[in-house]
């Protein structure tokens, strides 16, 4: 689990290029969904599912939850829209709590997919504002074997044909060559629909052949124009409806996460089910709807048990004060309790909602729960996981005077506080961050060199010594496509693991 230093408030992702298949699914409102030109308005109750490749912006209206999560397609290649049952939530937010990457060790594969698409009409491609762009594609669209120097020459004297695709990609999203493609298969499916014949229709759009305009048809529609004729009588650039399931052979299983050390102080919620958490070497039942806040620097896990969803909620620097060991957790409810969901996704994707305070599940667990008091070295303990986790290369020494401190009051507070002696409470701190930046794609060399190791096999062993295996064989899913995809390039600064 990560915090950050900074909590920033929510905001709308600006189009990103998915390099993973996504589905957008509403809760609840409303969301605007851009995929390369076209928009697209969805509501609670369904998603949009969108292919790798695509550019996307996502904008929730005010109020609205939607929860993003990594989907497979069944080899489909256009975007779907996707019935999302109000029973079929929680299967989605067990898929968004593994794409976190925070609670369990490793990241499932990819669970949920979409499938069982049946054609509906897409929008048209977006026209440019511009009246001058404009004049140019529909020239170009209407005679298609014009070409672009000639429709330029003719539409807008004096612009030259570079300037004209660079202005179009500004104002739509999209090039010249891919509006003007989708522009020519939707006339295309207009006059098969009519029943013209597919040879004709074929050299009406532009195309050289019957077996060129085929091909073309079939990657932009998923369908012959055959089967265009036999299924459509509108324009036949098809978005799928589909419907959301698990890819078979896959279940949630009980899970063990792996023990860690956290720079940060971070709040967690059994939203469906109940766990059991082992922290600074005690046991703590967590009943269903019920949360915890970790101290930063204590060493934890948590047991699930089958069906349990157990979420992170958000996190504080310890730079912003001590939290005392937790006692008696905090019950907030389950997963429809009001503003939870929300919180989660305030603080992990600047997607999900807007204009919600990410620190508000945070202190809902701090204020609800019951905390040990605070005493100097468990304020001693949470100073020192932040200062290694800003400078993971430091030594005890150099750590000892950077907190004011003698390296032995430190190895003292460390020894009281977690059971461990510093050189182990270090290791683990430091190799919680290389699992983490292994989940940003990053290699051992780097890591290695970043954590202050003086040679690869020094920091190898220091990694299989805490996770049971080397960092090139642990097979840790690299989750920066996700993150991305949610408006979060890497996990959050160093400072704030």
């Amino acid at each position: 689990m990560i915090g950050n230093d900074t909590v920033l408030p929510a905001v709308t992702l600006p189009p990103v290029r998915l390099s993973e298949a996504m589905l957008y699914a509403v809760l609840r409102g409303s969301a605007a969904v851009t995929v390369g030109g076209s928009a697209h308005t969805v509501s609670a109750g369904s998603g949009l599912w969108v292919p790798a490749g695509e550019l996307v912006g996502v904008t929730p209206a005010s109020g609205a939850i939607v929860l993003p999560v990594p989907a497979g397609g069944s080899g489909q290649t256009l975007p779907a829209l996707v019935r999302v049952p109000e029973h079929g939530n929680a299967g989605l937010l067990h898929a968004f709590a593994h794409a976190l990457g925070h609670l369990d060790g490793i990241r499932s594969p990819t669970q949920l997919e979409v499938r069982g698409a049946s054609p509906e009409p897409l929008p048209a491609p977006p026209p440019p504002r511009d009246e001058a762009l404009r004049a140019i594609v529909e020239l170009l669209a209407s005679a298609p074997g014009l070409g672009l120097a000639a429709a330029v020459e003719a539409a807008a004297p004096g612009w030259s044909p570079r300037t004209v695709q660079r202005r179009f990609q500004a104002e739509t999203g999209w090039t010249l060559t891919a509006w003007a493609r989708r522009q020519r298969i939707r006339i295309g499916a207009e006059l098969i629909s009519d029943g013209r014949d597919l040879e004709w229709v074929a050299n009406r759009v532009g195309y050289e052949s019957l077996a060129a305009f085929t091909r073309a048809f079939a990657e932009a529609t998923g369908l012959t124009p055959g089967q265009g004729r036999a299924g459509s009588s509108a324009a036949c650039m098809y978005e799928t409806l589909a419907e959301l399931g698990r890819q078979p052979g896959q279940a949630d299983g009980a899970r063990r996460t792996w023990t860690r050390v956290n720079g940060a102080h971070v709040a967690v919620w059994s939203a469906i089910g109940c766990a059991e958490l082992v922290v600074g070497g005690r046991t703590l039942a967590l009943g269903a709807g019920e949360a915890v806040v970790i101290p930063a620097g204590t060493p934890n896990e948590f047991r699930i048990p089958v069906g349990t969803l157990l979420m992170p909620l958000g996190y504080r620097s310890a730079m912003t004060g001590p939290v005392g060991a937790p006692l008696r957790p905090a019950r907030i409810g389950g997963v429809e309790q009001p503003g939870m969901l929300e919180a989660i996704l305030a603080t992990y994707t600047r997607i999900g909602v807007v204009d919600v305070d990410p620190d508000r599940g945070f202190a809902a667990v701090l204020a609800g729960s019951e905390r040990a008091a605070v005493t100097p070295e468990s304020e001693l303990l949470g100073r020192a996981a932040n200062r290694f986790a800003r400078e993971p290369e430091l030594g005890l020494p150099a750590a000892a005077a950077r907190l004011g401190t003698s390296e032995r009051e430190l190895c003292a507070a460390v020894a009281s506080q977690t059971g461990e002696q510093f050189a182990a409470w270090l290791r683990l701190l430091r190799m919680t961050r290389a699992r983490n930046q292994l989940g940003d794609g990053e290699t051992p060399t780097e890591i290695s060199r970043e954590l202050g190791y003086a040679h690869l096999p020094a920091f190898s062993r220091a990694f299989r010594a805490v996770h049971g295996a080397g960092p090139t064989v642990l097979g840790v899913p690299n989750l920066r496509p996700t993150r991305a995809a949610w408006g979060r390039e890497m996990r959050v600064p160093a400072s704030a693991l």
